[in-house]
């Protein structure tokens, strides 16, 4: 079972700082980080993204792809579906962008985390209340198995955690959406 977490800074540059301090750490599930993303907000509330992802294999689309979906759900940032065009670009250069614009009103990714967030209605509403202008978050897919100790020691970093429970079964999807790595 995976955690998502949407650790909430009040302050527009702390969470790239945590993300940054938590990669220094030697702990298990700090692998985790490499997926994560950051948001940002200024203070006209325009929002930056910051995708952590390796830029050199198709999968960065893929995550881009997912985080952009929970990105449009959570904070209703239509404009982060240019997060995966711009990995889109630079893993595959010259190479047209994958098509955003789906045939059904629904992508896979963005009924994955509809699906997988039914029962946490307060993530979503919890994490669109937290997030305001000259604010910042990291959004981490957990998938260690110690959620409470890693929620511990997050915690050591400040302001507010937000956090809900992927299923098994929403994990063997993602997998699936994420190409099984």
């Amino acid at each position: 079972m995976s955690e998502l977490i949407a650790f909430v800074f009040r302050d527009q540059y702390r969470a790239p700082e945590v993300l940054n301090e938590l990669r220094r750490r030697d702990w298990p599930w700090v692998r985790d980080l490499d997926d994560a993303v950051v948001i940002t907000l200024n203070e006209k509330g325009k929002a930056r993204a910051q995708l952590n992802v390796d830029l050199s294999t198709g999968e960065a689309v893929r995550w881009a792809r997912l985080w952009s979906s929970l990105l449009n759900t959570t904070l209703f940032l239509p404009l982060a579906d240019l997060i995966v065009e711009a990995a889109g670009e630079i893993a595959v250069p010259g190479k047209p962008s994958v098509p955003l614009k789906q045939t059904s009103p629904e992508t896979v990714e963005a009924r994955w985390w509809r699906e997988a967030l039914e029962h946490s209605g307060n993530f979503k509403r919890d994490v669109a209340s937290l997030m305001n202008a000259n604010g910042s978050a990291i959004f981490i897919l957990l998938r260690a198995t110690d959620a409470t100790k890693v929620l511990k020691q997050l915690g050591n970093y400040g302001d507010t955690i937000v956090h809900t429970s992927i299923s098994s079964k929403h994990d063997e999807a993602i997998h699936a959406i994420l190409g099984g790595d």
